[in-house]
Parts: structure tokens; C-alpha cells; sequence
């Protein structure tokens, strides 16, 4: 039960005790003072006051010395909803890569590896795709010469194009090369499939209607990373990737990490739906994504987990999500060949920060660990509040009944509306104490 409704229910039970022995005080035609006192006694021996204190507190330090971690709660009231949480859903893959992207095959077709990966980096070169940058910066690192590429045209869910020496050249998907009349040779789409299942995604080359060549990128996943996510599966929380990857790299992701669910090719309105849906089955979710690019996301969560910034050596390889945060083209259907992360659009259409929503919750970057110690510390100290809350029931309880004034016949001194009101301020001292126990 939430503690503000169980603050509640004891306010009520209060009053109707209060009201109770003033009614009973009257049948028994006492005199006034004792008609306004017991009455008094009985709702000042019955402030919530040590109740209320068996939290804020306790929330306060575990919020400081989740910040010893580097971890920022810009809500410690949050704390406990994280306690409570029931899921975690990870807003993207990249979430779970840390954006640890790199080539592992280049394979060409007709001309040399050299001039296959300078083809793609020439029209990557004004790329906002994280993988377009990586094919354009890896060309960079290996000093090959680009050609100057014009009417360059980003698509989302399927690739770039740019006019280079009078001939269009296409990078992305191979659906989409084949619908622009790209002739891709049956070894070639066999071997995307396997680089597929294996979590790596294959990236298609053609110049005008010829295939030249597939680039594959993988995203790796570190050790860290899955012990992390193990850890949080102990700690209570069920785990949901949302993901507009395909069905085989989803598929990779979940045997490597052991993720509890993943739902792929799912964009950011159908990712909405589904969370309102959750919430309907009255479960507690955190979610884990950018309060910048997933504002609507966030907003259908319990407990809104952003990540803070990445360390300036990876800032290449970091771009939005958004596919994941636009709506896909009209009929156009997410390609199971391309990448989930597509382009971006021109600043013009990007989320200014000023329509982020603010998280609750901000982590070190790419660092489940600490989200899993956050998590254990909310619980335990939800664990210490409930502790709490039963000794300040108990005792008020035990301040209550000499003030209701009904053992006098039995020889029980009645509690007078000072002393009630003392002793109810010195249990709310001694919860505050009990909360330094966080």
C-alpha cells in the first residue's frame, strides 16, 4: 500500500476515534472540559507526524549516496516508485551497445575493399546516422581519398544517397537498393542473413544499378553490461527492449543478454501504446531513455531514467534515434535488413530541449551497474520505511488509548492534550533517527 494512502486512512481513523469518545464522553454526560479535551487528546496523540517522517528522510540519503556514485536523483520522492517497479524497458538497442560500434567485414564486389568502404564515405560524409559517421570517420582514419558527392538525401528506416560523378550511389538497405534497380547478387543477401543472426548489421553499396559491395557493423555488447542486466533480473525487475531493429538482431540481443522480452520494428507511437497498455495490467514502469528524444515515451512512464552525457571520445558515434522518435513514411514498412537507428532530419525537425521532459532519474553513461545498485539501495530503504511506519503505528497506538480515557475505570490515568502532543513529537524524533539507519 502506498504511503500516502495509508497517511490517509490513519487521518480518518484518527478523527473517528476523536469523535467516538467525544460522542461516548457525552453519553456518559461528562462535563464540557472533558467533552473538548479527550477529544483533543485523542487527535494530538494521533498526528501523522511520525508517520510522515518514516520516509522524506530516508529517500533524502539513499538519493545522497546514490550521488556518491555519480548517479543524479533530481526526485528522491521517485526512489520509491523505482522500489516498486515491476519492468524496466530500454527505449533502444543502443541503450544496451553503449554505442560500441565498429566494422568487422568489408566485402566488395567488382572493385577493391579501399574503394567500396571511400564510395560509402563519400556519400556519408554529411551523415547524421551514427553508422554513417562511423563508415565516414573509419575512411578518415585510413587516409582514402572521397569524391565530392552532391544531392545528398538521407531516408529514414533505409539509407542515403547522394550524385557522385554524374551516378547516383546508394548506401542502406537492400530492399531499398533493390526497389531503386540495384541488381544484388543471391551470395550476397545470404550472406547479410547470416551477419544478421550473428547481431551485426549489414550495410549495401550500389553505384547506379550495380551492387558493389555489403558493409558489416557490429555493436558489442560487454561483459559488464550483461552481468548488470542479470543483476536487475535478480533484483525483481523484468527487462523489455523496445527496438525498431529487425527480428534477428533483436533476436542476438536477447540470447547474448537474456532479456526478458523485446519487442522489434516497433516505432515511437506503437512504443506509447504499449506502455498505456502496461499500465492499464497496473504495472510499475521505469524506463531507461533520452528525455530529450523520447519525451512522449517518458511521459507514459512511472520513473523516467535518462542517461547523462558519454565521455567526449565517444561523441562520434552518438546520434538520435529517429525512427524511433518520427513517424515512419507513409506504407513504408521498417526494412528487417537496416539498422534500427535512422537518420536525422535537418535541425528544423529535431526535439529542442526546451520540449525535453525532465527525467527523474539521470545514470552515468552506459552503466547498468549503477542502476542496479540504485535499485537495491530504493528497495532496502522502502524496507527500512515500512519498518518504520509500524513502530510509528504501534506507538501512537499506545499514546492513543489513555487518551481516549476509556480504561479510567480500570485505574489508567488519562493522557491530558500536552502530554499527548509530546509524546507524538518525540516519536516523530525517533523515526527521524531511526531514517539515518538509510
Amino acid at each position: 500500500m502506498r504511503h500516502s494512502l495509508i497517511i490517509k486512512i490513519w487521518q480518518a481513523s484518527t478523527i473517528l476515534i476523536a469523535f467516538g469518545t467525544g460522542y461516548w464522553q457525552w453519553l456518559q454526560q461528562k462535563p464540557l472540559v472533558a467533552l473538548i479535551a479527550t477529544p483533543l487528546s485523542v487527535l494530538l496523540a494521533g498526528l501523522p507526524l511520525p508517520l510522515i517522517a518514516s520516509k522524506p528522510l530516508v529517500m533524502y540519503r539513499i538519493g545522497c549516496r546514490a550521488e556518491e556514485l555519480g548517479i543524479k536523483v533530481h526526485k528522491k520522492s521517485i526512489l520509491s516508485e523505482l522500489a516498486y517497479a515491476s519492468t524496466l524497458v530500454l527505449a533502444h538497442s543502443r541503450l544496451i551497445t553503449n554505442d560500441e560500434t565498429f566494422i568487422t567485414e568489408l566485402r566488395p564486389e567488382g572493385i577493391s575493399q579501399g574503394s567500396l568502404l571511400s564510395m560509402a564515405a563519400s556519400v556519408e560524409a554529411s551523415s547524421s546516422h551514427p553508422i554513417g559517421k562511423l563508415i565516414h570517420q573509419t575512411a578518415a582514419e585510413r587516409h582514402l581519398r572521397l569524391q565530392p558527392a552532391v544531392n545528398f538525401n538521407e531516408y529514414p528506416g533505409q539509407g542515403a544517397e547522394a550524385i557522385i560523378s554524374r551516378i547516383p550511389v546508394r548506401v542502406g538497405t537492400a530492399a531499398w537498393l533493390k526497389e531503386e534497380g540495384a541488381d544484388i547478387s543471391a551470395d550476397f543477401l545470404t550472406r547479410a542473413d547470416q551477419l544478421s543472426l550473428k547481431g551485426m548489421i549489414p550495410v549495401f553499396v550500389s553505384s547506379g544499378k550495380y551492387s558493389r559491395g555489403l558493409i558489416a557493423v557490429q555493436r558489442e555488447i560487454s561483459f559488464d553490461t550483461i552481468a548488470a542486466l542479470h543483476r536487475l533480473q535478480k533484483l525483481g525487475l523484468k527487462l523489455m527492449l523496445m527496438t525498431g531493429g529487425n527480428k534477428r538482431i533483436a533476436t542476438y540481443i536477447k540470447k547474448q543478454t537474456n532479456i526478458d522480452e523485446i519487442r522489434f520494428e516497433i516505432f515511437p507511437e506503437q512504443k506509447v501504446r504499449e506502455l498505456h497498455l502496461m499500465r492499464t495490467r497496473k504495472e510499475v514502469i521505469a524506463l531507461l531513455g533520452d528525455s530529450k528524444l523520447d519525451s512522449k515515451l517518458m511521459e507514459a512512464a512511472d520513473v523516467r531514467i535518462d542517461w547523462l552525457p558519454p565521455p567526449a571520445g565517444k561523441q562520434a558515434y552518438i546520434a538520435a534515434d529517429e525512427a524511433e522518435n518520427e513517424n515512419p513514411a507513409p506504407n513504408q514498412q521498417p526494412d528487417p535488413d537496416f539498422p534500427e537507428d535512422p537518420p536525422q532530419e535537418d535541425s528544423a525537425s529535431r526535439p529542442h530541449e526546451k520540449d525535453a521532459v525532465l527525467p527523474h532519474i539521470s545514470l552515468p553513461y552506459g552503466n547498468f551497474l549503477a542502476l542496479a545498485r540504485l535499485r537495491h539501495r530504493a528497495a532496502v530503504g522502502m524496507q527500512i520505511t515500512a519498518q518504520q511506519r509500524k513502530i510509528a503505528i504501534f506507538f501512537c497506538l499506545l499514546l492513543m488509548i489513555p487518551a481516549t480515557n476509556l480504561l479510567a475505570p480500570f485505574d489508567v490515568p488519562f493522557l491530558d492534550p500536552i502530554l499527548a502532543l509530546l509524546g507524538n513529537l518525540l516519536l516523530t524524533v525517533f523515526i527521524l533517527l531511526l531514517s539515518f539507519r538509510a
